[in-house]
């Protein structure tokens, strides 16, 4: 959502830390490169900085 509002550029060489969680806080922190929604698939995962242990 944020690459398709322009907020962040979408580059090949271009990568962002991407946090996501539930109402109880963030859960992930992921560094990821982004992608557009109509071109999804290009959007990559290139690591993954936190995630809880149990679910």
């Amino acid at each position: 959502m944020a690459a398709d509002a322009g907020m962040i550029p979408v580059n090949d060489d271009v990568e962002i830390i991407a946090i996501g969680g539930t109402h109880s806080g963030a859960d992930v922190a992921c560094v990821i490169r982004p992608g557009h929604a109509n071109s999804f698939f290009n959007m990559q995962i290139r690591e993954i900085i936190a995630m809880p242990r149990l679910k």
